[in-house]
Parts: structure tokens; sequence; C-alpha cells
């Protein structure tokens, strides 16, 4: 069997009886960080308005919730939507082995696909899906190689997340393991994402997910009306891997696939940036509450993270060192460390205001004196540790720390109590009693329907003035296809 079939079959055949507890709980919580994250990156990042106001200008309408708008939309431009905006703020998951940010391509999709059925989707279900798309779409990110896809220039939260969607989406539909095979077929030429948006901090990443469950929602589409899609699309001579990858290892698309799951393998974020920098910022803030360093007295800051991290967050240095939006800083680690030391946080408000009201001369001086390397220590443990070295000279003192797993990763997992929390910031803009009523349908998710778990966002009278200019007001049906059918 191709990796396709293999995937296909994994897919059909996944049962929620077959779910750990702790898979089904961390697969909600997921869902929550989610949904959350697409609610919070309407108002704070300034990206939403022309990805809200572009999808309008192609929808015709339907049914299918978009947790940022009072209007639904037909399901493959809901989950381009709701994808963008989970990825918006790049506070969203990261699967350590894949390198990428799986939910915001799966998560959406799932969601879409079970509106858009004819039926009552049931929270089981819908956590089956989602779970399914996470294994697929966590594999190939490991397959696919991170450190050779980053190289190449490519970004596994487009490209292997249009698998991952496909896989949640197909898993809704009904579809059979031929028709599914089809699918993955056709995700080989859709299958997208380019980093170059590091260059000028453009808005690219942000639609990557949103692209990819697109991708995922037409794919399935596609092939649930007999479309005959490519044999072996991800390990064929011009397939996925070798397209997008100079040292694949196509051995990890399949692993273990039956035995284990890489859900659990998916951490969450509790600041928003890249992922890489997460471990030291964990370092400084520990050093910041052990030791009496004040921003003034600090000279020098070495931070030490694996190569594919130095890539992203420390080059070119000059560009680092200088941000120019907030998506720059996201993806800076001179300017995390400088928000660390000077405001004591690094949470979204914190962030954004740093980002967006400039820094003055002593903020600008901490990035200065920030240096970013790659050592054996790091490189030898990654891509299995994520982990960071942070030296800090201060006063004529020095100061190290380490840091082996930042908070979120499986090894250092955020508390119900902490995802809630975070949600609660992120829709400090709802009433109490809205976030009450999502908060709860995602805790009971299985023993709900799709609908119940998107109801308290449907028609909200909570949203900005922008988000009330941006309503049309119209709605439509559900657009006859493999969601709307018995398939």
């Amino acid at each position: 069997m191709t990796i396709a079939e293999t995937y296909a079959a994994y897919v059909t055949e996944l049962q929620y009886d077959d779910l750990p507890d702790e898979v089904v709980e961390h697969a909600k919580k997921l869902t929550l960080d989610a949904i959350g994250i697409a609610l919070g990156a309407e108002h704070r990042a300034i990206s939403s308005e022309a990805f809200i106001d572009g999808v309008d200008a192609l929808a015709n309408g339907g049914d299918v919730t978009v947790f940022s708008s009072h209007r639904g939309l037909e399901p493959e431009y809901a989950a381009l939507l709701n994808g963008a905006l989970v990825h918006s703020l790049d506070y969203d998951d990261t699967h350590r082995g894949a390198s990428h940010h799986p939910g915001a391509a799966v998560i959406p999709a799932a969601i879409a696909a079970a509106e858009a059925a004819d039926r009552a989707v049931n929270g089981e279900e819908l956590l089956t899906a989602i779970v399914a798309g996470y294994e697929v779409d966590c594999r190939l990110g490991m397959a696919i190689n991170p450190e050779s896809h980053y190289s190449r220039g490519f970004h596994g939260t487009g490209t292997c997340g249009t698998f991952g969607a496909t896989a949640a989406a197909g898993k809704i539909a009904g579809l059979d393991s031929e028709k599914l095979t089809n699918a993955f077929g056709l995700n080989g030429s859709q299958a997208s994402g380019s980093m170059q948006f590091l260059s000028n901090g453009a808005w690219n990443k942000r639609a990557h997910p949103g692209l990819a469950a697109h991708a995922g929602i037409l794919a399935v589409s596609f092939a649930d009306a007999g479309f005959y899609g490519s044999s072996a699309p991800i390990e064929g001579e011009d397939g996925f891997l070798s397209g997008y990858s100079d040292d694949a290892k196509p051995e990890l698309a399949i692993r273990e696939l039956d035995e284990a799951f890489e859900l659990l393998q998916t951490g969450m974020k509790p600041y928003p940036c890249c992922r890489y920098m997460h471990p030291a910022l964990d370092a400084l803030f520990s050093l910041l509450s052990e030791n009496p360093i004040s921003s003034e007295s600090v000279e020098r800051v070495v931070v030490e993270l694996p190569r594919a991290g130095v890539n992203i967050v420390g080059k070119p240095i000059e560009r680092k060192q200088r941000p120019q939006s907030f998506v720059d800083a996201q993806f800076s680690m001179p300017f995390g460390v400088a928000l660390a030391i000077t405001e004591g946080d690094a949470g979204i408000d914190s962030f954004l205001e740093a980002s967006e009201t400039g820094h003055d001369e002593g903020f600008e001086k901490l990035m200065d004196v920030t240096a970013v390397e790659s050592t054996d220590r790091v490189n030898e443990p990654y891509p299995e540790k994520w982990s960071a070295y942070v030296r800090l000279e201060a006063a004529g003192q020095q100061y190290e720390k380490h840091v082996e797993f930042a908070k979120g990763e499986p090894e250092n997992p955020m508390s119900w109590e902490e995802v809630t929390e975070k949600f609660e910031e992120l829709t400090d803009h709802l009433s109490p009693e809205t976030r009450g009523e999502a908060l709860d349908s995602v805790q009971s998710l299985e023993h709900r329907t799709a609908g119940e778990l998107t109801e308290p966002f449907v028609g909200l009278d909570q949203h900005s003035a922008v988000a009330d200019d941006r309503r049309r007001g119209t709605t439509g049906t559900p657009t006859a296809g493999p969601f709307s059918d018995s398939s």
C-alpha cells in the first residue's frame, strides 16, 4: 500500500472507542485553544480585516460558523477564514517533531465539514475526525524532515496541513478508503506555503493553514464526486516528499500509526510567538525571578537555540534587532529578550503594544546586546527536544539557565485552568455568559453535537463595530456535496 492508501485506511477505520481518555481530553484542549485564538485574532491582528473582507467579497452565504463574524459562510470559506484566524497571532499549537502547527488547518476543516453535513454530527465523530487529521498531519510533518523542508523555503503548517485537513474533513464526510485516497492524490497539487514572508513580515504565513483547510474541503468534495487523484502522491518519484525535501524520511509517515497518537505530542503556547523562542523566554523569566537583575544593568544576552530556530528567529541579526511589525517581532529572539526583561511578561497584549508603539532607547539597547547562536548541546537532542540555554551578563555578574522543555510541551503541559485563562484573555470582548457557554460546550464535546459546539458564537452581539460594519446579513443553505448527503 502507498502512504496515501495507508492513511486512508487508517482514517476510515478509526473509531471514537479507539481513543484513550487522555487523547480525547487533549483534543478538547486543542479545540478550545484554537477557537479562542480565532476569536481573539479578530480584534488583535491587523490582518484580520483584510482576511474577513476578502472572503466576504467572494462568498455567497452559508450556514457554517465563522468565529469572527455574525454570518455563516459556505464550508470551504468558513474553513479558510477560521484557519487563517487561528494562526494570525502565532499563538496556536505546535508539534515538535513536525515543527509546525497542525490544529489551525485540521480543526477548522473538521468543524466546517461537520456543520455542513445534513445530519447532526455528534461530538464523538468530530473529535475522532480531529484526531485523525492530527495523526496524518503530524506524521507527514516528521517524514518531510522539518529542517530540510524549511531550508527549501516551505512552511509545513500549510503544506502538511493540507493533508491533515483532508483527513479530518474526509472522515466527517464519510468517504470510503478509495475516495479518500483520491483526495490525498489531489492534495499533492494543492500543498503550498512559502517562508518568504520572513523577508518583510508579510501576512502570508497567517493565511497558510486557512488555505490548507480550504484545500481539504475542496479535495473531499472533488473526490466524493469521482475525481481521480494521482497515485503515491506522498512518496512517488515526483511526489510530496521528493519535491519538498532534500532529506525526507518516508518511514516516519506511518510509524506507529495504529499504536500511538502524535496528537499527544502537540504542545500549546503561553506566548504569541515562534515556538523556538519559548524555552529561551521561560529561561529568562526564571533568571529574572531568581535574581535581582534590572533592565539597565544588562550588558549582554546570549541565546543558544537549535540551528532551525536560529535560522528563523535569529537571522539576519540586523533585521531581528530592528523588527518593523508584529510579525517581525514574533520571529525575533532579540525582541523577545528585550520584552521579557523590560516588561516581565510576554503575553499577547504586551507583544502587541511593544511591537506597534515603537521601541525606546533602552529596549533597542537590549536587542542590540542579544546574540542568537547554535551549539552542539542544543543541536544534538533536536528535534526530540527544543531546548535553549540563556546566558545573561549584568552588573559584572553572569547568569545561565537551561530549559529542556518549554511550558506547554507534553513534558511540561498547560493545565485546563491555564488553557481556560488563555481563552478568557483572548475573548475578553465577549460576555462572561458567552465565554462560559463556549467553555462548557468544548469541555463536554463528546456529549454534544457539532452544532452545539458553535452555537454560543452564532449571531454574537459582542463583536466590535468593525465586525458589525462587515456584516452583510446574508444567509444561505448548505451547499450540496459530500457534507450534505449520506456518503
